[in-house]
């Protein structure tokens, strides 16, 4: 809970606008700056006394807005996507600018400016000068913080760099529990990456021709620390895993020129992009804390743990892109327009690989197959689509779209150190390994048909009908091939206080044969696979993922907007599907969804409008899994069901008053968002590690509440003071009270 010091000020000009914080209190002294005020002139013929008319609101083209709040505490949640985290006073301040030649001059030259800062973290501006119908230039920058928790601690040093380290005096150990000196090697990190994005476009419009070319370019810039992890340990024997800071420090930079034509019949827009990745720090050196396993040792013995052991994670490498556009469209007739668009990508990836491991005590000298990854991406996009209303009431669409991706990459053999706790194996094409493995490039093919036919009853009714067809294919997936076939009918209809509509939508999607160790197989050696019944697959063979497996989906829509009277309006919408999945044996059985939604608002003349909505969200999944204990696979007692339950509740309402016309101006709103979780679990406890209970449920509640007033010194100037509210409950059993040693093979961030 948060509660705040009232405490503010600023000055601005033109349209009002309101800062909000999260529990904080603000005030804005506004100053408006007229471009000129339209008064009616005299005339000396006399047609009697006129009416008296209400004397007209002047026009402001230019405002400045600038205060400062307070706000209670830090928090990092209510600012995770930008905005203030410190507690105490922060300023805030926001500007519209413009000018252009007088309208009596011959000249069209214009000239405009925005910027905004809030806090120490948000800013942003952007301004453009130009000539009306001729050329613009611009160029704008904004900045905010990608906040994701203060509350993390490691012990490692080197923070922020490729090269971690421990302390002289760290004490080792098979568990985490014996690390004795991790309470005084603790270090508190803001885990945080600061966004900076400069740029900027500069158009060529000859008036009169038609013609266009721009060109756009930006620079943006990430920098800071995300969590991450990594593993030491072979895989069957005790592995361990460590939390790190995993600096940042990414940039990128696009550019796209682009020449464009348009004129009443068609219109086309050639362009070329280029989108550049590089990444600072290409990986970041880990070192293991533990001794060995908390079972027996690692093959390596005590060259796999501390001191001796050490990990390199990658990080994303650097890469770039160009891109080839053309898109445009054509009216054949008044009432008929065809369109389409064509593109041609091409990714490339070409860092340099890292060693197999970075521990010389370590036996590795099978080289890498290649110095680098040599990643080439074709992507190739082509969409064309027809819209009609030829025929009277009749209206007509349809749409192919293919977006196709071919991964050229070379499929090379790799015999990998698992984990850096063991030697190489040494013949990567005869050695029965695990470890000896070739990267599956992935391509995909999907292909996209939409129609739709709409006829229109009465000018008021509507009922269409349109078809959506969804075929992929893709490379070293489970299903090679799927069909996806959806049929969806519309009825809208309007009436004199207002209009209702009505939908239904039937899909099925079906595939090839799911082959559940088609990328098991193709990522190892055939040796290896036909050395032992036991080197196949791990997964079970009737298990289907959900993303592919066959599904039939039924949904059911309604929705109206209805004037109740004059000043009161009420809309609703109602949502209902489900979705089975036939030809699953394991994995997802079906699933169902309910959305329900209502809004009502209120407008008395221009002094006092209010509004109040209220939305339902349930989601409920049902799995089954199967418990791998044995080489048996059919044996019913190992089989486990899912049911996963989530509901949301949203509510607001939101009033505004004028108090005294022209002058005083007051608003509060409340808004509530309530999100639960609940996993049920049933299994046959066949063996003790079978026994399943019900998992806690999670739970979200989010409150806001909102205060705020304005008021009209004069025609230029208003003062605002606002109050925010905002409280934030989460319980997750997956996160709340997890230590940094929450069992003996995890070093965690807390």
């Amino acid at each position: 809970m948060a509660r705040t010091i009232p405490l503010a000020f600023g000055l601005r000009g033109d349209a009002v606008m309101g800062m909000a914080r999260r529990k904080l209190k603000w005030v804005t002294v506004c100053l408006l700056v007229p471009a000129s005020v339209v008064v009616a002139q005299d005339d000396a013929f006399d047609i009697g006394a006129p009416s008296p008319q209400k004397k007209a609101a002047p026009l402001f083209v230019n405002s400045i807005e600038a205060g400062f709040g307070t706000q209670s505490q830090d928090s990092f949640h209510f600012a995770r996507y930008g905005g203030v985290t410190e507690k105490g006073a922060f300023p805030f301040m926001t500007g519209s600018l413009s000018g252009r030649d007088p309208w009596s001059s011959d000249g069209t030259s214009f000239w405009n400016a925005n910027f905004a800062v809030n806090g120490q973290h948000m800013r942003s501006g952007s301004g453009h000068v130009g000539q009306q119908g001729g050329w613009k230039v611009g160029a704008f920058y904004n900045q905010f913080t990608r906040n994701y928790t203060q509350t993390a601690k490691t012990p490692l040093g080197g923070i922020g760099t490729g090269n971690l380290f421990l302390a002289n005096d760290w004490v080792t150990g098979n568990s985490s529990l014996r690390f004795t000196a991790l309470p005084q090697n603790l270090k508190p990190i803001e885990l945080k990456t600061a966004w900076q994005t400069i740029g900027g476009d500069v158009l060529l419009a000859p008036q009169g021709t038609g013609y266009e070319l721009r060109f756009k370019f930006d620079r943006r810039h990430r920098q800071g620390l995300k969590a991450d992890s990594l593993t030491f340990g072979h895989e069957a024997n005790f592995p361990v895993g460590v939390f790190f800071p995993q600096p940042v420090d990414y940039e990128s930079r696009h550019f796209n020129a682009a020449l464009s034509f348009a004129n009443p019949v068609w219109q086309w827009s050639a362009s070329y992009e280029l989108s550049t990745f590089d990444n600072a720090i290409k990986s970041v050196t880990v070192p293991n804390p533990y001794s060995r396993s908390v079972g027996p040792s690692w093959p390596a013995g005590a060259f796999a743990g501390y001191p001796f052991a050490f990990g390199q994670y990658s990080l994303p490498p650097d890469n770039t892109a160009h891109q080839f556009a053309l898109s445009g469209g054509y009216a054949l007739s008044p009432l008929t327009r065809i369109s389409g668009k064509a593109s041609y990508t091409i990714q490339k990836q070409n860092d340099p690989f890292f060693a197999y491991s970075t521990n010389s005590n370590l036996n590795f000298p099978v080289p890498l197959p290649s110095t680098s990854l040599n990643g080439d991406i074709r992507k190739t996009f082509l969409t064309a689509a027809l819209s009609s209303r030829e025929w009277k009431n009749l209206e007509v669409t349809g749409s192919f779209t293919l977006d196709k991706r071919a991964n050229h990459t070379a499929r090379q053999l790799f015999s990998y150190i698992p984990n850096d706790v063991q030697d190489q194996v040494l013949s990567p094409l005869t050695a029965v390994s695990r470890y000896i493995r070739y990267n599956l490039p992935h391509s995909y093919n999907f292909k996209r048909a939409k129609a739709e036919a709409a006829y229109r009853f009465t000018p008021r009714t509507r009922l269409s009908l349109t078809y959506d067809g969804d075929f992929k294919s893709r490379t070293y997936q489970q299903v090679a091939q799927s069909n996806d076939h959806a049929l969806k009918l519309k009825l809208l209809s309007g009436f004199d206080q207002g209009s209702a509509w009505v939908s239904y939508t039937l899909s099925h999607r079906t595939g090839s044969d799911y082959v559940d160790d088609v990328s098991w197989n193709a990522s190892h050696t055939q040796v290896y696979l036909n050395a032992s019944p036991l080197n196949k697959s791990i997964e079970h063979p009737q298990l289907k993922t959900f993303f592919q497996a066959d599904r039939i989906r039924r949904e059911a829509k309604a929705g109206t907007t209805f004037d109740l009277t004059t000043n009161l309006t009420f809309s609703g919408s109602a949502g209902y599907a489900r979705e089975v999945y036939p030809n699953t044996t394991y994995g997802r059985q079906n699933s169902k969804s309910l959305i329900l939604d209502g809004d009502v608002s209120y407008s008395l003349d221009d002094q006092l409008t209010a509004s109040a909505f209220y939305s339902l969200e349930k989601y409920r999944f049902a799995q089954k899994g199967y418990y791998i204990f044995t080489t048996n696979l059919n044996n019913p007692n190992q089989v486990w069901d899912a049911q996963n339950h989530d509901k949301v509740h949203s509510a607001g309402i939101k009033v505004d008053w004028r108090v005294i016309p022209q002058k005083l101006k007051l608003g509060s709103a409340y808004f509530l968002s309530r999100g639960r979780t609940n996993i049920d679990v049933q299994s046959t406890p066949f063996t003790l590690l079978a026994t399943t209970a019900p998992l806690p449920d999670g739970r979200e509640v989010t409150q806001n509440v909102n205060l705020r007033a304005e008021y009209n010194f004069s025609a230029e100037m208003l003062v605002k003071l606002g109050y925010t509210f905002e409280h934030h409950i989460s319980r997750d059993w997956q996160y709340d009270n997890v230590s940094l040693t929450p069992v003996a093979q995890i070093l965690g961030s807390g």
